[in-house]
């Protein structure tokens, strides 16, 4: 058989295993199995399921019975590296078997708050009424800013301003922030609770006056001053459903706090004595109990690791353990309890769905052990492959421009013959709710000749733009497009940083290629004594009409 590459194995096991083992945990095939790795069988349904699955640009380009066999050897590899990773003890380290039990209790613990938890926390029309007027965001004001990076720079400013100086010119020419800059300070209206969040104090907002600039104020590492110039009253329709979702957030995070309180509770949740004495050497022992089993201090160190705790008292402060654990292990551990108890871990698609990420798990260990762990790429051969392809490590030509996406062509040409070039298209775009694109520092949206593939039309009409004119509107998968290009930027070479980055990337999934073909070929080797194929039941699995109706490789 063919040496089957990593890459296809591993994207075809992510595209089709969970179909697979959901289809095959509902029943079971009398019918004798396709193939037996060990005591394992492949049966004709999972492999029949496996193969529908498989997405078209990864299935074989063999046809017949070497179509077969390249779909069956996927399955066939894929258990024999699980079973490499028991014999190795991998599940049986605490890095492992921990992930994979935390895994375990975040699924289980999310199908008890969405089927039990989670009803609880309606939300009602009077609800959203109450919070609206008790937060009195019917309120929203017109602000405006001037962002800067220390507070003696903001001090500096508001002595200008003190004396006359305009706002917006002062706003326009020293802001950190690119869009508020293009519009002169403009942020937009906001209401009590944007403005908290954009680092206004709710003290600011409700009192500071018109058209009077505030002391410098905090905003991250950074200070702005903040300016209202305009004051409007909204309806509650206007933010309902906005909202509707953050009070229901709102009211899951209490349901859930009180549910997961009375749960450790009746659990008896404790620390121990002896788990406590162990930790500081870190030697295993039960850290917490409950009425159900006990948190072990292996475990308790793995999610230490995991949330990259460091420090000492996490080992020695009781208190601190106390409360480190309540907070990263107790929620979806008395969750997931609650669910088993509900008997949710026994329904077929949670029982296949375990199964997999369990063997997920394993596998990706697996992987890190015998593939990556043994590759390296050394600097010399990253300065070669740069060197020797340097036109892979080339910035091709760019063209950038600012724009504006609308909805409809109409809507887009109805925009067009009311604009002359010289607006800010993307302040404007985000005034009426359009979609944005990613854009650069500058504001501007850039392209270049890779991006004809996902925008064909937009490229081209890029190519022939004008500098400064406005086009379009031009078809996009996001709406109708109007564009001013700004300016082209020539082919250059790509950072070195990066260029080494990428080369090196690329070095290292090569090795790892031939790593993963080498081991899996002394996989098939150890084992071929015990794997039992019958070609009987291969042909049956996968008859002609199917393999024909799936196609080869695109």
């Amino acid at each position: 058989m063919n040496v089957l590459s990593r890459n296809v194995l591993r994207r075809r096991c992510a595209t089709a295993w969970t179909a697979l083992v959901l289809s095959v945990a509902c029943s079971q095939q009398d019918a004798p199995p396709v193939a037996l790795v060990g005591d394992v069988p492949i049966t004709s349904a999972e492999l029949r399921q496996f193969a529908s699955n498989v997405l078209p640009g990864l299935r074989p380009v063999q046809q017949g019975q070497a179509a077969r066999q390249d779909y069956l050897q996927t399955l066939i590899d894929r258990q024999l590296m699980l079973r490499h990773a028991r014999e190795m003890g991998i599940d049986r380290e605490p890095s492992v078997w921990v992930e994979q039990l935390l895994q375990r209790r975040t699924y289980l613990a999310n199908l008890y708050r969405k089927r039990d938890l989670h009803p609880q926390a309606q939300v009602t029309d009077a609800d959203i009424a109450r919070f609206f007027a008790e937060h009195n965001l019917g309120r929203e004001r017109l602000m405006t800013a001037i962002l800067v990076q220390t507070k003696a720079e903001a001090q500096a400013i508001q002595r200008q301003l003190a004396v006359g100086a305009s706002f917006a010119e002062l706003s326009a020419q020293h802001t950190l922030d690119p869009r508020a800059a293009a519009q002169r300070g403009r942020i937009g209206f906001v209401n009590r609770s944007m403005a908290s969040r954009l680092g206004v104090p709710e003290v600011v907002f409700d009192h500071q006056p018109t058209d009077v600039v505030s002391e410098p104020l905090p905003l991250g590492r950074r200070f702005h001053l903040v300016r209202f110039t305009e004051d409007r009253q909204v309806e509650v329709d206007s933010q309902r459903d906005l909202l509707a979702r953050e009070l229901a957030k709102a009211k899951r995070r209490e349901v859930e706090k009180k549910q997961v309180e009375l749960l450790a509770y009746e659990l008896g949740w404790h620390l121990t004595a002896q788990g406590l004495a162990a930790l500081p050497s870190r030697a295993n022992a039960p850290l917490f109990a409950y009425a159900n089993g006990q948190v072990s201090t292996e475990e308790y160190l793995e999610v230490l690791k995991k949330h990259r705790v460091t420090r000492p008292e996490a080992l020695q402060d009781s208190a601190t353990i106390a409360a480190f654990a309540r907070r990263a292990i107790l929620p979806e551990l008395v969750l997931a309890d609650a669910s088993e108890k509900a008997g949710y871990h026994q329904e077929p698609e949670a029982a296949a769905h375990l199964t997999k990420a369990d063997e997920e798990l394993l596998l990706k260990a697996v992987y890190q052990r015998q593939v990556s762990a043994s590759v390296t790429v050394d600097t010399a051969a990253v300065e070669r492959y740069i060197a020797a392809h340097t036109e892979r490590f080339t910035i091709p030509e760019s063209i950038c421009f600012d724009e504006l996406i609308a909805p409809s062509p109409q809507e887009a040409q109805q925009l067009k013959d009311t604009l002359t070039g010289q607006e800010d298209l993307a302040a404007l775009a985000k005034a009426r709710g359009f979609p944005l694109r990613p854009r650069r520092a500058d504001g501007l949206v850039c392209m270049h000749r890779y991006n004809s593939i996902p925008y064909p039309q937009l490229w081209r009409a890029l190519q022939q733009a004008e500098v400064g004119v406005l086009n379009g509107p031009v078809r996009t998968r996001e709406g109708f497009a109007l564009f001013v290009v700004i300016r082209t930027e020539p082919a250059r070479p790509e950072p070195p940083q990066q260029a080494r980055q990428r080369a090196r990337a690329t070095l290292v999934q090569q090795a790892e290629q031939a790593r993963f073909d080498q081991w899996i070929a002394s996989l098939r080797e150890k084992y071929r004594d015990e794997i039992d194929i019958s070609a009987e039941q291969l042909a049956a699995a996968l008859p002609d009409s199917l393999l024909a109706s799936l196609g080869p490789r695109e």
